[in-house]
């Protein structure tokens, strides 16, 4: 592909593995030249797209492939497992886009599906979908202006405008029409979502999220699990964790540095429970270099 070539010569993409920030403030490439095992990270809300290459994708017991004719939607910033196929001679290139919370919910009126998600609707906040000839026409168009710095600015925040049109209008829009309705489980669940990721560190329960969500305890519980795919503690433990990876390895702190300001009292704790979720040590990880969450 034309357009992928003037994208990989414009931003450089450096061996190994990382991602970049385009002259579009709303879209980042990301890449590897080396295959990653399988891992847990965060994606923020936001569409994923395989541009060459693939990844596959653990959520709770859902398997899932993403690649050039399968993009991901992640309504919801969800922490799952990831493994990434890719080799110097193969490497794996992708693209981001942020859902802009007002362009989502201007857009949603406009697009019809079968049944209007009620508020009790709780689809799950992260899905693969079959990319159709408008929205991959569209991703086409993106790489092209993303290659000028003119073109970007003057094209750019449509094409991403029509970008998220399209997923709206796809097979797993539903989860994306359900965070514009207010007052849904899914709205609530989300508003829960942004306490734990502003206040992480802090000592936070079930029942206080569930207050925030304006639910009971037990409601509140089971709508985030259907959404999530996780507990509200497990999803609190994972962005704890995820973050502090984040910090030993951009950061350059120590690991009792690194678990005091997530929100561990114990050092010893904290390397027990990251060593569980992550398969390795926090100094390892520290050591490993690349921090694939959060894009």
């Amino acid at each position: 592909m034309t357009d992928l070539h003037l994208i990989k010569d414009r931003y450089g993409f450096a061996p190994g593995a990382g991602y970049v920030e385009t002259n579009l403030p709303s879209v980042r490439f990301f890449w590897s030249t080396e295959p990653v095992p399988r891992a847990p990270l965060i994606y923020n809300a936001g569409i994923v797209w395989i541009l060459q290459g693939h990844k596959t994708g653990y959520l709770g017991d859902q398997v899932f492939e993403y690649d050039p004719d399968h993009y991901l939607v992640v309504s919801l910033p969800l922490p799952f497992d990831c493994a990434t196929s890719a080799s110097p001679e193969d490497p794996l290139l992708g693209l981001f886009v942020n859902i802009n919370p007002a362009d989502l919910h201007e857009l949603a009126p406009l697009v019809e599906h079968g049944a209007t998600c009620s508020k009790k609707a709780t689809p799950l906040g992260l899905s693969p979908a079959q990319a159709d000839g408008d929205i991959k026409d569209a991703v086409r168009r993106l790489l092209k202006a993303l290659s000028s710095d003119a073109a970007s600015k003057a094209l750019g925040a449509g094409i991403v405008r029509e970008i998220i049109f399209h997923a709206l209008s796809g097979p797993h829009g539903s989860a994306l029409q359900a965070l514009a309705n207010p007052d849904s489980h899914f709205d609530r669940v989300a508003r829960s979502i942004v306490e734990i990721r502003e206040r992480y560190p802090e000592n936070i329960n079930v029942d206080a999220l569930a207050a925030t969500a304006g639910m009971s305890a037990p409601v509140f519980f089971r709508a985030f699990k259907s959404i999530t795919g996780s507990s509200p503690l497990q999803y609190l433990k994972a962005t704890r964790l995820n973050r502090a990876k984040g910090l030993l390895i951009e950061g350059g702190i120590g690991v009792a540095d690194a678990a005091h300001q997530v929100g561990y009292e114990s050092t010893a704790h904290f390397s027990r429970e990251f060593k569980r979720h992550f398969k390795v040590s926090p100094k390892q990880a520290q050591a490993a270099g690349y921090q694939p969450i959060d894009i």
